[in-house]
């Protein structure tokens, strides 16, 4: 499904990133973009209605997931 809004693949081309985090147990996770481009492919959205729909904490398995944008060269702390 792609979205005129952006693609994963172009996400990628501009350096951005995504950060998911459970709504549940709060657990986080930056993506990886590259294996996000292979499973849904370069031309699947990156909005939040395209993306959360495929996601599940690992963690605690809650489908309840926020996504927050990480724009290029911004360092990020992953919180466990």
């Amino acid at each position: 499904m792609a979205s005129s809004n952006g693609t994963v693949g172009e996400c990628i081309a501009q350096g951005y990133g995504i950060r998911a985090t459970c709504l549940a147990c709060w657990h986080n996770r930056t993506l990886d973009m590259a294996i996000l481009a292979t499973r849904l492919g370069v031309d699947h959205g990156a909005l939040h209605r395209d993306l959360v729909p495929k996601l599940r904490c690992s963690a605690c398995g809650s489908k309840r997931i926020a996504l927050t944008v990480l724009a290029p060269n911004v360092p990020t702390i992953e919180r466990r």
